[in-house]
């Protein structure tokens, strides 16, 4: 589809769609006053307002009431989902929130990354009960077309949070590093936890998808409240959930070369050589929240979560000759031919005595041949130990666990306060099966241990509301310490072991080289803030607020951020809202001193390795990196407000937002030019020659971008027989322009996906139905056409582009309660089984992709469940 055409369709959606919705919505409002006038001694609607805490530091304000755009999801929203997953729920219910699945992404496939609005998923703010929850261990370095538009970021694991503990999200579309410190440039995610003080429920589902019956998934919650004391709390959830492979992909290329000389069941996935989809998941989660009164002024607060999770996903196929572009050759496959000329390639001498020397038995290494000069050629090594080749399989053990504390009471002055200690933990400890460290021969294990990673976190804060007599000003003030440490534990010996054969085959693990212990340590950022936060009513019609906060960072340069709202009513009916804000993100330890190896694949499909070092590392020193610097934004948005009657809501926000000194991951090919540059900076010679052809990345802060957009957000309810249906109307246009993009940081490839990877376009329409002992919903999702390049499949300048057509998806859900106590549901997502086009990447379908692995909705198919819930 050309850009035209894409033009075309927007301008039809804008046109055409979106007034119809807006117009079928206004429809709705006029239908509920009549049903209302007319039933209103049968039923009572119910009002749509509701408190939110998130973006104001006043109380009992509504969603409609604030200056800011926010959103309201209710635990069950959340939680009557076929996606148990906070990560997708959340993308079903805000069109700005999304979230992809991706088949191969090394720990990127176990720990999505949700993002809002279009930026990096770490711009994002995410909060529990109003305090800062922890990020993952995980640093995204994702390359195109496998999510490189979370490039670079460390966010937080929304997938460690079960549904059944959530009472509420609140989504603040809006800057608010003013009121909340670094990271929330494009908004605000706050989690309300459960407060519930009395109850038991339990929830049980399973499902699974209707291609190839793949993918079950089960999941067991229960939730429980208690009373502490006459007027406090105690509520515990826990959940087990699992998640089964998929497969979408068709035969790899090679697989079906190396097909035709082993038997199918030496090749991975029964011939199919690589595969396409979700990896395996398990996890169980816990939270706990409480609180209790020790007298009428001061309650303590707290609480706590764990999470312990086992995923496995698969990476590119290896097959059993080194060169890809040679083929199958008729000699022993246990002889290398890399050069392509039928000739099994010589063992150089010095090869061979530096074995002998070290003690060991040339035959673990090479193949005895008389024709040789050195009485030797190489062997292949993965012919050796995998006659049908291999696919390296990744799996991760993810542990996260936080515990908040505090203390809150109010004054007789009219002064509230709120003293807060929190320490949190993710930790992701790597392994690797089912592969080889090549350089060590046949004597090679199949499976290591690369590492872990670790993220630990701890904060102090003091937060203090001032409210006056006879005075509409809310005067908030406080003050934070951070600090974030990141540790790189180091692999088995094995992961990282420099073999014989090295110089000719790589050094480690293949696929996912080890953490060398020299690259392991341990590293952390202090964090000082204090902030001023003003919001009061200066007539009846017209509220404002100015928030100011300083920040000092150890590593970096200290910043003052602002924000100005204000909200204005025409009308009890209507209003206009607006703010201006500047934010900041600054860059994570983990960021800077990350260090990580892997394999991908070029423009041919040939494998090559692919390294990201710390800006501070002597290779990166070489390539030219340069110390990291805070991000840093300025946005405004626009809004209206209008809600006609109780039971009606409708806003409509635009938005701007400015971001300069992106943080970026710079990938550059090294040449032969660089050995010199390498071994000025310490590199041994041999080890320098060896890194030509391979990819170095390090991080910098690489271009500016701006991001603008719309959201419209439609609500009503009305009366349909002896029951009330809610229609939910939510649309989001996002639109994003790179600039200022530094010599070299990032390519044509990187700028045309950011601006096209996630559509322009996106709109969720709900419609929820109750009546008695029958709840129902129907949910349907667009989805505007996107583009993506081929990435590391291409040539780097957009030029193999590929755009892929819009899509609708429908979800639905029945269910039928019993004795006020046990509820059954039956639904599926994407019901009509809708896929995604066809990958349009030439080099990507040849290796087994057979839908767009870019797809906003993934490319699974349809999927069913049924779920059984008990409350007592």
């Amino acid at each position: 589809m050309s850009n035209h055409q894409r033009a075309d369709k927007k301008n039809l959606f804008a046109r055409a769609i979106l007034p119809a919705c807006i117009s079928a919505a206004l429809f709705s409002a006029a239908t509920v006053q009549v049903h209302a006038q007319e039933e209103k001694k049968k039923l009572d609607l119910p009002e749509l307002e509701e408190v939110v805490v998130t973006g104001t530091r006043r109380e009992g304000v509504a969603p409609t009431e604030t200056l800011s755009p926010i959103d309201v999801l209710s635990g069950d929203l959340v939680g009557n989902q076929a996606a148990f997953d906070l990560t997708d729920s959340l993308s079903k219910l805000s069109p700005s929130l999304n979230t992809q699945r991706f088949p191969i992404a090394d720990g990127t496939a176990f720990i999505r990354p949700v993002t809002l609005r279009n930026l990096a998923p770490d711009q994002t703010l995410v909060l529990v009960n109003g305090t800062r929850r922890h990020r993952s261990a995980l640093v995204n370095l994702q390359l195109a077309p496998l999510g490189d538009v979370n490039q670079g970021s460390q966010a937080v694991d929304f997938g460690a949070i079960p549904a059944a503990a959530i009472k509420r999200v609140e989504v603040l579309r809006d800057g608010a590093s003013a009121q909340y410190g670094s990271d929330a440039i494009a908004g605000v995610v706050n989690v309300i936890l459960n407060d519930a003080d009395e109850g038991i429920s339990i929830s049980t589902q399973y499902g699974e998808y209707s291609e190839d019956d793949d993918g079950e998934r089960f999941s067991l919650s229960a939730n429980a409240g208690f009373k502490l004391g006459e007027e406090g709390f105690l509520n515990i959830t826990l959940e087990r959930s699992t998640s089964d492979i998929t497969s979408r992909g068709v035969q790899h290329f090679r697989a079906d070369v190396v097909d035709d000389f082993v038997p199918s069941s030496q090749i991975p996935y029964d011939g199919l050589g690589q595969r396409w989809g979700d990896p395996d998941v398990e996890t169980n989660k816990f939270f706990v929240n409480a609180a209790i009164p020790l007298n009428e002024n001061v309650e303590l607060y707290g609480n706590a979560s764990y999470m312990d999770g086992e995923s496995e996903g698969g990476f590119f196929y290896r097959h059993p000759v080194l060169n890809p572009a040679a083929g199958l050759v008729a000699h022993d496959s246990l002889q290398v031919d890399a050069n392509e000329d039928f000739i099994p390639d010589d063992a150089p001498l010095s090869l061979v005595n530096d074995i002998l020397a070290d003690g060991l038995n040339p035959a673990d290494y090479l193949v005895a041949d008389a024709g040789s000069p050195s009485g030797y050629v190489l062997q292949n090594p993965i012919a050796s130990q995998f006659p049908g080749g291999y696919g390296p399989l990744l799996g991760a053990d993810i542990s996260d666990y936080a515990v908040v504390l505090g203390a809150r009471g109010d004054l007789d002055n009219g002064l509230s306060w709120d003293v807060t200690v929190r320490y949190a933990e993710n930790e992701v400890e790597y392994s690797l099966e089912n592969t080889i460290n090549p350089s060590l021969g046949i004597n090679s294990p199949t499976s290591f241990a690369p590492g872990d990673l670790t993220q630990e976190e701890s904060s102090f804060n003091a937060d203090f509301v001032k409210t006056f007599d006879d005075s509409p000003v809310n005067l908030a003030f406080g003050f934070e310490w951070r600090n974030e440490t990141y540790s790189i534990g180091a692999g088995d010996q094995a992961s990282v072991q420099q073999g014989p054969t090295y110089a000719q085959f790589g050094v480690g693990s293949n696929g996912f080289q080890g953490f060398d212990p020299a690259a392991a340590g341990e590293w952390e950022s202090d964090s000082y803030a204090a902030y001023i936060d003003v919001e009061t009513d200066i007539t009846d019609r017209f509220s404002a607020a100015i928030a100011l906060r300083f920040e000092e960072y150890e590593e970096f340069d200290s910043t003052v951020d602002w924000k100005l709202s204000g909200r204005y009513e025409f009308t009890d009916q209507f209003a206009m809202r607006a703010t201006a804000n500047t934010g900041f993100r600054a860059p994570t330890p983990g960021q800077v001193n990350t260090l990580n190896g892997t394999t991908s694949a070029d423009s041919t499909g040939k494998l090559i390795p692919n390294f990201t070092y710390p800006v501070h590392h002597p290779i990166a020193q070489a390539l030219g990196a340069e110390e990291l610097s805070s991000e840093e934004s300025e946005s405004y948005t626009i809004g209206l407000v209008y809600q006609p009657l109780d039971n009606l809501s409708i806003t409509l926000d635009y938005y701007h937002i400015e971001i300069d000194d992106r943080i970026a991951l710079q990938a550059d090919a090294v040449e032969a030019s660089d050995v010199p540059a390498l071994i000025n900076q310490g590199i041994a010679p041999a080890d320098a020659a060896l890194l030509v052809d391979s990819l170095a990345g390090y991080f910098v802060n690489g271009f500016d971008s701006e991001v603008e957009g719309i959201d419209l957000a439609v609500t009503a309810d009305f009366i349909v027989g002896e029951g009330i249906l809610t229609t939910d109307l939510r649309y989001n246009h996002n639109e994003q322009e790179v600039s200022g993009v530094k010599s070299g940081a990032i390519n044509g490839d990187r700028i045309y996906d950011l601006e096209n990877y996630v559509p322009e376009d996106r709109a969720i329409l709900t419609f929820t139905y109750a009546q008695d002992i029958f709840d129902s919903y129907v949910r349907v999702n667009y989805y505007g056409d996107w583009g993506a390049t081929g990435g590391i499949f291409g040539n780097g300048d957009a030029s193999d582009a590929v755009d892929y057509d819009s899509a609708t998806t429908v979800d639905l859900e029945a269910s039928l309660t019993f004795d006020d106590k046990y509820t059954v549901a039956i639904g599926g997502d994407n019901v009509f089984d809708e896929y995604p086009d066809d990958e349009g990447n030439v080099v990507a379908g040849l290796i087994g992709a057979r839908y767009s692995l870019t797809s906003p909705f993934g490319f699974n198919g349809a999927f069913w469940y049924v779920r059984a819930s008990a409350n007592f």
